[in-house]
């Protein structure tokens, strides 16, 4: 059977691994030059190397980590340096916050907790919580926190992990999260990142293949017939047996499918936002912030909310990143990189003093994934999610958004496993 994969990000590579693992002949089609979609590794020839896209991995993100080790490396363990938070001009530290955030925290995860612990799985098949699915996670922290400290600094956390403003997000879909890391003892989010680079492991996972790799070709039409489907590209015309489809949502939107998806399908599709985010990265001289005791690490209510040391190399790097509304606003600045130093510089000195160049990559008008990670909006999960991902027709759908692990590497890696058993279940029925 011959089946394509199209989207060379970590999904279309991992499904391509595992339909050749059980025999299948496998090609795979990438509208851009290069492995990694949404993972991407900047490597520079002095020492520079950081993520210009998907980079943290939680402790319990069993997927990725078995990944590392099967192509033979190690998941790189972070140093557990608190961040630093700074909210109208006061300062504290993520192990010490302020009492009276730290009372709002406290308050809100008994909430969310109590709220998550009758959800089951799918969650999209939590219709009596079609409430909380209307709801968005900023209604929802500013009708339980108290102090305007303490709604800053769920929202600065929520906002990371959601990697969109949170008047954007649906309560329901931050809940699942909630419940997934239930059980974790607080060190498990952003523990590890890829050594080498997600760039790295890409290639290593496309180093395993034998089947044929398209570079630079965009689907445009899928036409199914005869129990065949013909995908038209830019750059040609192939027929398969079966086709897996790992691209964003707003690249399916571009495919002119025949006969149509059905409406429900279309609906999902269409009503799966991405998440608007930029990275900032800057080079330095030293790592002055070591100097200090600090790991880099920052969340602010400034025009950069958050920074962290990103370096993977040799070189001294700090990376900024933006998400929501802020982030189309710095995509638009003249020199973002520049912009960016200054507000840097405004809190921390050093950083201009010691400033050797920078970076910046935008994913809000990025062509292939128009966004960072997709995002859940209030009423989506209810109404849409469920259609997201079953296959139609011998098309099969993959990809962070058809997961339950929305918007993370692992989530990736679980749509692929998903994929591959619908083929092999619809293959045996066949026999």
């Amino acid at each position: 059977m011959k089946i394509a994969v199209v989207g060379a990000g970590i999904s279309g590579l991992r499904t391509a691994m595992l339909l050749e693992e059980a025999g299948y002949e496998v090609t795979i089609f990438e509208a851009r030059n290069r492995l990694g979609g949404r993972l991407f590794s900047i490597a520079k020839s002095d020492g520079v190397l950081y993520e210009a896209g998907g980079e943290w991995i939680d402790a319990d993100h069993h997927r990725v980590l078995d990944l590392i080790r099967y192509l033979g490396s190690e998941p790189n363990p972070l140093g557990q340096w608190p961040r630093k938070l700074i909210f109208r001009g006061r300062e504290a530290s993520e192990d010490v916050v302020w009492t009276e955030a730290l009372e709002d925290d406290l308050r809100i995860e008994a909430i969310a907790r109590e709220m998550a612990r009758d959800l089951h799985s799918p969650i999209s098949s939590n219709h009596q919580a079609n409430d909380f699915d209307q709801l968005s996670v900023a209604e929802f922290f500013e009708q339980n926190t108290v102090s305007e400290t303490g709604k800053w600094w769920l929202n600065a956390k929520a906002r990371l992990q959601i990697g969109d403003d949170l008047n954007d997000a649906s309560l329901l879909g931050w809940l699942l999260g909630v419940k997934q890391r239930a059980d974790r003892d607080g060190d498990e989010s952003g523990a590890y990142r890829i050594p080498g680079g997600a760039s790295d492991l890409c290639e290593k996972m496309a180093s395993k293949l034998q089947g044929d790799r398209e570079m630079g070709c965009v689907l445009k039409r899928i036409r199914q017939h005869n129990n065949q489907t013909e995908l038209v590209f830019n750059h040609g015309t192939f027929t398969f047996d079966k086709v897996v489809l790992t691209v964003p949502p707003p690249a399916l939107e571009r495919i002119v499918f025949e006969p149509a998806l059905s409406v429900n399908k279309r609906c999902a599709v269409e009503a799966c936002r991405m998440g608007r985010a930029v990275k900032i990265v800057w080079q330095f001289e030293k790592a002055w912030w070591r100097d200090y005791g600090w790991g880099g690490g920052m969340l602010c209510d400034g025009p950069i909310q958050s920074t962290w040391d990103s370096g993977l190399g040799e070189a001294p790097l700090l990376t900024a990143y933006v998400c929501g509304k802020e982030a189309s606003e710095w995509v638009g600045l003249g020199d973002p990189i520049r912009a960016g130093l200054y507000e840097l510089s405004v809190l921390f000195p050093e950083a201009q003093l010691n400033y050797v160049r920078g970076w910046f990559h935008e994913w809000v008008f990025d062509p292939f994934a128009r966004g960072g990670i997709s995002r859940l909006a209030p009423g989506y999960v209810t109404e849409h999610m469920q259609f997201i991902g079953p296959n139609e027709s011998g098309i099969h759908f993959a990809g962070e958004h058809t997961s339950s692990w929305v918007g993370t590497i692992e989530g990736a890696l679980e749509s692929a496993e998903r994929v591959c058993a619908e083929i092999f279940e619809k293959d045996q029925r066949s026999l």
